[in-house]
């Protein structure tokens, strides 16, 4: 469907001739999180939804990390008939019984509608049948070599969930973020299956890969153990701390070409409010580990929250400068999404009589009181002058970028972006910062 004109078509005819027993959506994210862009998914999937059931009486459910942000909220906005939170590699054979056999209204995880139509949300399960570890996927059903072809690189995961307290992040706010790692020989299977089909260009899609960090040093072990990390490069995000020479070092060796680190400010006190468990210090002390490498830096900014003002904004971006890591993209503006810390304190001081209306960007708090329609909170502090400011430095450094629409010089948004897609189509291959860094500045 991703590679036709016609989507529905596509749809409409796999549906007419396979008539499925169940349908199942993954919704990956509800929104580009993006503030100029103001995005919003799950009008899309509400389409797809729609045709589905002109075209089919099967259950339709929908699952994946984008559900989990807003399970209820969801469910009620799209009129699916189920939802699951949690990893469904663990649990989805398990969940399609239960609907079967009618006792999905205990399932750990299933969101569904009780008899008076209310949205009900079981609590996930801690302890459960633990098949994600072991898992090894051929990746033989779908079109990987197109994607590949197309998107510059494939998608690995070696672990799910991150145990941080980011007072912003949809995964803090979840009541059970434990770290779900699996197993090195797993993970290197999966790698070789796709080497055989000419795919050597990888992005891992953990939240940290160095969280833990024995972890991380035991999948490097295992690429260079089995003699595959001459073969391939791969990209990651990692977290600031604990990052130690080592696994740096080990990282390189293993084939790893680019990490990018979602640093946010560097600013003590911003970096405080946010709840971040590093400094400044240990930001500059990373550089010079990874400087022994010859593997590449991205830096990730979060600029607008709270406490953020125009000194501690221009601090930040001024020191990412001199610590020249080889890309640098700055947000503007937070995203304030449902159940998260920064967002139930928004909706408490709103609850309370405060005046946001300098502060909040998009759908006003009043029409969307659950935050699942984009809404962003942006410091007063930071007024057009700086906009414009930050809009300048993009434009003359090619190795900075900004949440722009993808139509504009600088952007930082990988959707539609006719570099990127020119670029991949004339053969660039990995994360897409590192592929946009080298584009030619006006």
């Amino acid at each position: 469907m991703c590679f036709s004109d016609n989507w529905e078509e596509i749809l409409k005819n796999y549906l007419s001739n396979t008539h499925p027993d169940y349908i199942g959506i993954s919704l990956r994210n509800i929104d580009e999180a993006m503030m100029i862009s103001q995005s919003f998914y799950i009008d899309f999937i509400n389409l797809v939804i729609q045709l589905c059931r002109q075209l089919s009486s099967a259950p339709i459910f929908i699952g994946g990390a984008g559900f989990a942000i807003a399970p209820r909220e969801i469910l009620n906005y799209t009129g699916a008939d189920f939802g699951l939170i949690g990893n469904g590699i663990n649990s989805i054979a398990d969940f399609i019984k239960a609907i079967e056999q009618n006792t999905y209204t205990k399932f750990p995880g299933c969101a569904y509608r009780n008899s008076n139509r209310d949205i009900i949300l079981n609590p996930p399960k801690k302890n459960f049948t633990h098949r994600y570890a072991s898992f090894q996927p051929h990746r033989n059903f779908a079109n990987l070599n197109k994607y590949f072809t197309e998107g510059g690189q494939i998608g690995i995961e070696t672990k799910r969930g991150c145990t941080q307290q980011c007072i912003y992040c949809v995964e803090s706010s979840s009541n059970n973020n434990a770290i779900e790692l699996r197993n090195p020989y797993a993970v290197v299977f999966e790698i070789e299956q796709l080497l055989e089909r000419g795919i050597n260009v990888f992005h891992w899609c953990d939240s940290e890969f160095n969280l833990p960090i024995e972890h991380a040093l035991q999948i490097c072990n295992e690429i260079i153990k089995r003699q595959i990390n001459k073969k391939i490069k791969w990209y990651t995000y990692c977290f600031p701390v604990p990052f130690t020479e080592e696994l740096a070092l080990m990282m390189e060796q293993a084939g790893c070409v680019g990490i990018n680190f979602g640093v946010d400010s560097l600013h003590n006190d911003i970096l405080q409010s946010l709840h971040k468990p590093y400094k400044c210090e240990d930001i500059q002390r990373l550089v010079k580990i990874l400087r022994k490498t010859r593997i590449s830096i991205m830096f990730d900014l979060l600029l607008g929250s709270p406490a953020e003002s125009i000194d501690t904004a221009l601090f930040t971006i001024e020191n990412a400068l001199k610590l020249k890591p080889d890309a640098l993209g700055i947000s503007f503006g937070v995203r304030l999404y449902p159940y998260t810390t920064l967002g139930e304190n928004i909706l408490s001081l709103y609850q309370k009589g405060h005046n946001l209306t300098n502060f909040i960007h998009g759908k006003p708090i009043e029409e969307n009181k659950n935050l699942l329609f984009p809404t962003y909170y942006l410091s007063d502090k930071l007024d057009k002058d700086f906009f414009d400011y930050l809009k300048n430095l993009v434009k003359n450094q090619s190795s900075v970028f900004l949440s722009l629409p993808a139509t504009e010089e600088g952007s930082y948004s990988y959707c539609n972006h006719d570099y990127l897609i020119n670029a991949i189509k004339n053969g660039a291959r990995g994360a897409y910062w590192d592929i946009l860094r080298k584009r030619t500045p006006y």
